[in-house]
């Protein structure tokens, strides 16, 4: 892996950290470069997000700054995420909401390695963001945009009460879209949500 060097134009925000039952999570900052940069070329996350194409230190650079900005302005946004085992923290992915284009809505985005795939760690992330996210706005609605094929995030997705609406253009190709209500996250909430990651949905 090359040298990550990184020249901040970005005043970063404190790190925020909190767990779930089986995952310790926090907000990205310049520590977390080499991890990400992992991420993006892992060989799952490069082909469901990048179609196979490797992710420069540059590339890499860019979504940091956009998720760090994104924490600047919404107090929410992307989360690495590690999974706690008997051996320390073990990094598994990011997890987060940020606004999705000029709409009301928030869209929900995970990614995990191979080796954290397939495990249940994504939708107990995912949970977890979601909650922390409606708590912190007031936007009404999540989606989520899936590629075609990506079974296991399809899955999850529905696991999490999304539901498939049609197939829409972004970022230069078709997706699948999902969507999904405060309302009825709210309403699954008791039966979805962790005992550790039960917070209160209603916006002050």
């Amino acid at each position: 892996m090359p040298a990550l060097r990184h020249e901040a134009t970005l005043l970063e925000t404190p790190m925020i950290k909190s767990d779930t039952e089986r995952l310790h999570l926090a907000s990205p900052g310049l520590e977390h470069e080499a991890e990400l940069f992992k991420l993006h070329n892992d060989p799952l996350v490069r082909k469901a997000l990048f179609n196979d194409v490797p992710q420069s230190a540059e590339d890499v650079r860019k979504w940091l700054d956009r998720f760090i900005a994104a924490w600047r302005k919404n107090g929410f946004g992307d989360w690495m995420v590690y999974e706690k085992t008997p051996g320390g923290l073990v990094f598994v992915g990011r997890c987060g909401l940020r606004d999705y284009e000029d709409t009301n809505n928030l869209e929900l985005a995970f990614s995990l390695t191979e080796y954290g795939a397939g495990r249940g760690l994504g939708p107990e992330a995912a949970r977890f963001a979601i909650t922390h996210a409606l708590q912190n706005s007031t936007k009404e609605k999540i989606a989520c945009v899936i590629a075609h094929g990506n079974v296991r995030s399809e899955r999850a997705a529905k696991k999490l009460g999304l539901r498939y609406i049609d197939d829409r253009w972004y970022q230069h190709r078709f997706w699948q879209y999902y969507e999904m209500t405060r309302e009825e996250y709210c309403g699954l909430q008791d039966k979805q949500i962790t005992r550790r990651t039960r917070m209160q949905c209603d916006t002050a």
